[in-house]
């Protein structure tokens, strides 16, 4: 299987770029596979040390330290090596390895700093993090989903992840409605973006002081600011009628004589989109994009 040619144009029977002699590929023995296996992973953590040389030069290059947080970049290399991935090693930990690399390497462009809404989460909150950031970034645990917006609003932690919408520890806390401010956090990813089989299943979502990327198979959140006549059904059906996809469950929370609804929608949408303004009409005064996420792997 994966047989290659070799960089010197000869065809010398490989195995991922490891020269395998005749007399080993026709009657192996285990020591002779076991030096094969030594060999390759000697080229893998070879080719690792290479890949965080090559990271830490781009880090040097940005200017914005928000920059090295890349999670389109990151779910276009995940789907990428998913689609690819065949033989029996399981796809669940090849996600796994590539995970805690992209979160080393983040660490390494920008020592991380993750805030949690733990809540009454416990435990599971903290694994779902270190799933997707790996060991190496210091996550810190906080009460209250709306500090943990604070936090990322105020630089303190360059990355909050937050409980879903209408799933806050602080009951139905509408964490998201400050992130309708112009340089407020956005969101950027949603959590678990592979589906690891795991006792105590939660999920969430990051938010970072940058916009979301665009991949090609996107959601985006938006919030629409109405008047307390109008319904969320009324405004999904405006909606709807501008062009757009709305799925999920929406939101809503109330701020005086006016109603925010958070509501997710297919695509990825920019703040100049032009549907947007077509919407803010009638009884709908304001149409945010709070930012997204690329859609996660399914198992």
């Amino acid at each position: 299987m994966f047989p290659l040619i070799s960089e010197h144009g000869d065809t010398t029977p490989m195995w991922f770029g490891v020269p395998i002699t005749m007399s080993t590929s026709n009657n192996p023995t285990i020591d002779s596979l076991r030096v094969h296996i030594d060999r390759i992973d000697e080229q893998i953590h070879d080719l690792l040390m290479a890949r965080a040389s090559l990271v830490e030069r781009i880090g040097s290059l940005k200017s914005d330290a928000n920059l090295a947080l890349r999670p389109g970049r990151e779910a276009e290399i995940l789907r990428k090596l998913s689609d690819r991935h065949m033989g029996i090693f399981p796809k669940s930990a090849i996600i796994r390895i590539w995970r805690e690399i992209l979160g080393s390497l983040t660490n390494i462009q920008r020592p991380l700093v993750i805030a949690i809404a733990q809540g009454g989460a416990g435990a599971g909150f903290i694994e779902l993090v270190r799933d997707h950031f790996g060991t190496t970034p210091n996550v810190k645990p906080i009460a209250s989903a709306g500090q943990v917006v604070k936090l990322v609003a105020d630089d303190e932690a360059p990355i909050g992840v937050l409980p879903l919408p209408g799933l806050s520890p602080d009951g139905n806390e509408a964490w998201w409605a400050p992130l309708t401010a112009e340089n407020a956090p956005k969101i950027i990813l949603r959590l678990p973006f592979y589906p690891y089989e795991r006792t105590d299943p939660v999920e969430g979502l990051v938010v970072a002081k940058r916009m979301h990327d665009e991949t090609g198979n996107d959601r985006t959140f938006l919030v629409i600011e109405t008047s307390a006549a109008s319904s969320i059904d009324r405004t999904r059906a405006l909606l709807t009628k501008a062009g757009f996809a709305p799925t999920g469950q929406p939101v809503s929370t109330r701020l005086g004589d006016l109603v925010l609804h958070l509501i997710e929608v297919e695509g990825w949408v920019a703040q100049t989109d032009p549907r947007l303004s077509a919407l803010v009409r009638d009884q709908v005064t304001h149409a945010t994009v709070v930012g997204g996420y690329p859609v996660p792997l399914s198992a």
